[in-house]
C-alpha cells in the first residue's frame, strides 16, 4: 500500500489516546517537523531514526529530549508506533530503512512529511496572525482609550487654564483696581471708581453711590453706573428702599422681586429690577453712604461674590473716609468760620479761574458784590453777636439763591461776592435783586425779644461788557456797588462807567 494513501487506523483518532509518532530523517526539515510535532497536544513523538548523530534533527531532538536511534532495528522494536513520518529528504539509507520496517505503523513519506510542514507552517502563520491580531486590537483599543484620556485630559487642562486665567485676571485687576482706589483723594472720584470696580469685580449690571446726609437723614446720588443718570432718584430717605434696609442693618440681598416693589424705588420702576444687593459704607461707626448693584434678571450672588461685594465696601469706606475729612479740611482751609462761604482769598483764586475759561470760551461772567446796609448802626446798639447772626442769615439767603456753579465768598467785613459764570448783566440783576429782597424779608431776634430788619445794597459788573480783566471787573462791581449806596442803600445799580 502507497504510504501517502495509507488509511488511518482507529488507534490514530485523537482524543483516543496520545498518538505515537516515530521520525525517520536527520536534515532540517526532519528538525523543524520534529519542533511542531512537540508542540501539539495529544502527540508523542517517541523516537528519531537519524544517519548522524551531528544532524540538526538529532540536535532538535536532544533539546526536547525525543530518543535518537541511527540503529533501524531499534527504530523498528519501538511498540506502539502509531504513525511513522519519513523526512528522510532523499536519504536512501533511511529510506531503505522505512520500506524494511515490519511494524503496523502507519507510515507517511516524504511528500506527506512536506504537506505536514506546510500546514503546520500554516497553521502556526494563522495562530502568529491571529496572536498579533489580537495584540494589535489590543494596543489600538489602549491607543483609543489612552487618545480618549489624553482628550479627556486636554479639555480638563484647558478648562482649569480658562479657570486660573480668569481668577489671575481678576487678582491682577482687583489688586490695580484697589491700588488706584487708594489714591483717590476726591469724593466724586472715589465713588466713580467704586461703581466702575463693582462691574469689573462682579459684573454688575446697574449700581451705584448714595451718601448719607446725617442732618436731614437722606441720602444722596454721588456716582451710578449701568443707566443714564435720569434713571435714579436723586434723594432717597434713609428709611426706606433697600437703601434703608442696608443703613440700618447693614449688607442686605434681595433677589426674584416682583413688579412694584417698594424696595427698588431707588430706581426708575420702568427698569423692572429684579434683583439687588447693598452694603453701608462706614467711617468708623457712622455709615457714610450705601453701595447699590442690581440686576433686571434674576442673580442671586454666592457667598463668595457677597464676600467679594463686602470687601470692596469695606475698601470703598476707607478710601471715602479719607476724601471726605480731606474734602472737609480743604473746606475748611477755604471757608470762612461765620457765613460758612467761601473766604476773599480762595474767592480770588476761583475768579482767576473763572475768568480764563470765560475768555477762552467766548462766554460772559458776571460779578455781584454785596454791603450790608447800617450793620455798624446794629453792632454798636445790639452787639457783635447779633450782627453775627444777621451776617449768618444773608449768607444763608445767598447760598439758597444761587446755582451750584455760582461762587459765593465773604469778602470783607460786611462784604459778600457772587460769581455768575456765563451769566450776563441782566440775569445777575435778577439774581442779586432775589437776593436783596429774601435779606429785606428776614428779621433777626435782638436782645432774645424785638425783631430787626436790615438790607443789603448790591452792584454789577460784566466781563467783557464792563471789564477786560479780573482786577477791573471787581473794581467795575465795587463802584456799582457804591453808586446804590449813594442812591439811597436797599437797591441794586449795574455798572455804567
Amino acid at each position: 500500500m502507497d504510504p501517502l494513501h495509507a488509511p488511518v487506523s482507529e488507534k490514530s483518532m485523537p482524543f483516543a489516546r496520545p498518538t505515537r509518532i516515530g521520525v525517520v530523517g536527520g536534515d532540517t526539515r526532519a528538525a523543524l517537523l520534529l519542533g511542531m510535532l512537540h508542540g501539539i497536544d495529544g502527540v508523542t513523538v517517541v523516537s528519531l531514526l537519524t544517519g548522524d548523530a551531528s544532524d540538526p534533527a538529532a540536535r532538535t531532538a536532544d533539546e526536547l529530549g525525543i530518543p535518537v536511534t541511527r540503529d533501524r532495528s531499534v527504530f523498528a522494536s519501538e511498540s506502539g508506533m502509531d504513525l511513522v513520518i519519513d523526512a528522510s529528504g532523499g536519504d536512501s539509507q533511511l529510506q531503505d530503512a522505512v520500506s524494511a520496517l515490519d511494524s503496523d505503523a502507519e507510515i507517511l513519506g516524504s511528500a506527506a512529511s512536506q504537506l505536514l510542514l506546510d500546514l503546520f507552517a500554516t497553521r502556526r502563520l494563522s495562530e502568529e496572525q491571529q496572536r498579533l491580531s489580537g495584540e494589535l486590537k489590543q494596543a489600538l483599543d489602549l491607543s483609543r482609550s489612552q487618545e480618549r484620556q489624553l482628550a479627556e485630559s486636554k479639555v480638563v487642562l484647558e478648562s482649569a487654564n480658562k479657570e486660573l486665567q480668569a481668577q489671575l485676571s481678576e487678582i491682577f485687576f482687583a489688586h490695580e483696581f484697589f491700588k488706584v482706589l487708594t489714591r483717590c483723594t476726591a469724593v466724586d472720584d472715589v465713588c466713580s471708581l467704586v461703581v466702575d470696580g463693582l462691574n469689573g469685580l462682579l459684573g454688575s449690571e446697574i449700581s451705584c453711590v448714595y451718601l448719607a446726609n446725617n442732618e436731614d437723614r437722606t441720602l444722596r446720588l454721588r456716582a451710578s453706573q449701568g443707566r443714564s443718570h435720569e434713571a435714579f432718584v436723586e434723594v432717597v430717605s434713609a428709611s426706606e428702599t433697600i437703601l434703608g434696609s442696608a443703613f440700618v442693618e447693614g449688607p442686605v440681598q434681595e433677589s426674584e422681586l416682583g413688579d412694584g416693589s417698594a424696595s427698588t424705588a431707588w430706581i426708575d420702576p420702568a427698569l423692572k429690577v429684579r434683583s439687588q444687593a447693598a452694603i453701608p459704607l462706614r467711617a468708623g461707626e457712622d455709615v457714610v453712604g450705601i453701595l447699590v448693584m442690581a440686576s433686571t434678571t434674576d442673580r442671586q450672588l454666592s457667598d463668595v461674590e457677597m464676600d467679594r461685594f463686602i470687601a470692596l465696601g469695606n475698601q470703598a469706606s476707607l478710601s471715602l473716609q479719607n476724601a471726605l475729612l480731606l474734602g472737609e479740611l480743604e473746606r475748611l482751609s477755604v471757608t470762612d468760620r461765620l457765613t460758612q462761604l467761601y473766604s476773599s482769598e480762595h474767592f480770588y483764586e476761583r475768579l482767576d479761574e473763572e475768568f480764563n475759561r470765560s475768555s477762552r470760551f467766548g462766554h460772559h461772567l458776571s460779578l455781584v458784590m454785596l454791603d450790608v446796609d447800617d450793620l455798624g448802626s446794629l453792632n454798636e446798639g445790639h452787639g457783635q453777636s447779633s450782627g453775627d447772626e444777621f451776617l449768618r442769615t444773608v449768607s444763608s439767603v445767598i447760598r439758597s439763591s444761587l446755582r451750584e456753579m455760582d461762587v459765593a465768598a465773604r469778602y470783607g467785613g460786611e462784604e459778600f461776592a457772587v460769581l455768575l459764570p456765563e451769566t450776563n448783566a441782566q440775569g445777575a440783576l435778577k439774581v442779586a435783586e432775589r437776593i436783596r429782597a429774601g435779606v429785606e424779608s428776614y428779621a433777626v431776634l435782638v436782645d432774645g425779644a424785638s425783631a430787626l430788619s436790615l438790607t443789603v445794597s448790591a452792584g454789577i459788573a460784566t466781563y467783557p461788557e464792563q471789564a477786560a480783566t479780573a482786577p477791573r471787573l471787581v473794581e467795575a462791581a465795587f463802584e456799582a456797588l457804591a453808586d446804590a449806596k449813594q442812591a439811597g442803600k436797599n437797591q441794586v445799580r449795574i455798572f455804567e462807567g
